[in-house]
């Protein structure tokens, strides 16, 4: 599985500073059927955060990667935490119906044991996004926990917990997202260490909530 790397930031990520927006159930996101407690309770989603706290906390962000406009996004990350884009292999973008291509990553200073991705893949109108979280899960060798679906500004999101091994670090929690535009399905994935996901998973549901595509 793809973790944070320490990257040269590059063209494309402009940090925008103020005009977060505002996040509660009120605000168009909501969860759709019927959801496990587990589900809720390990994949906190809308409300998670007052105005005041998530102006306060939380910093937004604004990509446009491989300067093309249908993969633009906007994202809020916690306030302090690194921002960089991606690397890539050009072969990678070439063979993107694949596997998932990765765009930016977000991780406190220094730290190696938490962090934010965002990846995309490109998938027909026929490739769930259910589908789309079985074949990342398989493919990073891990093991879903708990998933839900979830309504956010009008979009469909697959949303889920993965279980993983990692040599270097041991067990690890992801909350994997999933969402498409188009033929392009972005992956928003929050991980960090097992011990730490309690520490962290409201923090993941705030910046998923805000991950909206920006582009045409």
């Amino acid at each position: 599985m793809q973790r944070v790397r320490a990257v040269v930031l590059a063209a494309g990520l402009t940090t925008l500073v103020g005009g977060v927006s505002t996040f509660s159930n009120k605000g168009g996101a909501f969860l759709r059927g019927a959801q496990t407690a587990s589900a809720q309770e390990q994949l906190p989603f809308g409300g998670l955060l007052t105005s005041d706290e998530f102006s306060k906390s939380f910093g937004a962000h604004q990509f446009t990667p491989f300067g093309d406009s249908k993969f633009s996004f906007a994202i809020s990350t916690p306030s302090g935490w690194e921002s960089h884009i991606s690397e890539y292999d050009p072969d990678q973008i070439a063979h993107d119906t694949e596997a998932p291509v990765p765009i930016a990553e977000f991780a406190p200073g220094g730290a190696d044991d938490v962090g934010i991705n965002v990846q995309y893949i490109r998938a027909t109108e026929q490739s769930s996004l259910a589908k789309v979280i079985d074949d990342y899960a398989k493919a990073n060798n891990g093991t879903l926990v708990t998933r839900q679906h979830l309504d956010s500004k009008g979009r469909a999101v697959e949303d889920a917990l993965m279980k993983t091994t990692a040599d270097d670090l041991g067990p690890l929690l992801t909350r994997v997202a999933v969402l498409r535009r188009g033929p392009i399905v972005f992956i928003y994935t929050g991980w960090c260490v097992e011990e730490k996901y309690e520490k962290y998973k409201r923090l993941f549901g705030a910046a998923l909530e805000s991950f909206a595509p920006a582009g045409n």
